[in-house]
């Protein structure tokens, strides 16, 4: 690839198709869920169908867009820091190894499209994509690392990433229980 700035572009356009077609399948799953609660068909006196589907959309979608910008900027900390703990580059040459991986996000995001009726689909896509530009990760820069520091490297990825899906988990089972315990009975 000549022109390294490229891919640039590859993450925002794969945020978008993560957004899209997990607020597609949000959409239906709500609405769904409102026909069996009775409440739909209330809304449907003040609203038209598409109305409700277009406010669902942009809601679900501004909200998947902020999660997904989220764990991209957090995910990118994780992997410089992890290069500047453990790579002896001080150049950058790593990072531009790496910045293709975003094609693997990119097939993904269009793959989720296809799969807007199954949302564990998606979710299955997104962790293969993430397990894919992990191993892509490792392969370009295991050249200039050493034994131990590839270790290193790999160990803080894997740990930060399962303490920070275990604390969120965490959290939201005491908010869950919180909300629950202050309903009253």
């Amino acid at each position: 690839m000549k022109n390294t700035y490229f891919t640039s572009y590859f993450p925002l356009i794969t945020i978008l198709l993560f957004s899209t077609s997990l607020s597609i399948a949000t959409v239906i799953a709500v609405i769904e869920y409102l026909k069996v609660f009775g409440i739909y068909d209330g809304m449907l006196e003040f609203f038209s169908n598409n109305g409700i589907r277009l406010a669902l959309f942009s809601l679900f979608a501004l909200m998947f867009f902020m999660v997904f910008s989220a764990l991209k900027l957090i995910a990118n900390t994780v992997t410089e820091l992890s290069l500047l703990f453990f790579s002896k580059d001080i150049a950058g040459e790593n990072l531009t190894k790496i910045r293709g991986g975003s094609t693997y996000y990119l097939i993904a995001g269009a793959l989720s499209l296809l799969c807007v009726q199954f949302p564990l689909g998606i979710i299955g896509i997104f962790l293969i994509a993430t397990i894919c530009y992990f191993v892509f990760i490792v392969y370009k820069i295991s050249s200039s690392l050493t034994s131990s520091s590839l270790i290193g490297l790999v160990l803080f990825h894997v740990l930060f990433w399962f303490i920070f899906v275990l604390g969120t988990l965490y959290l939201c089972f005491k908010l869950y229980n919180s909300v629950m315990a202050s309903l009253p009975v």
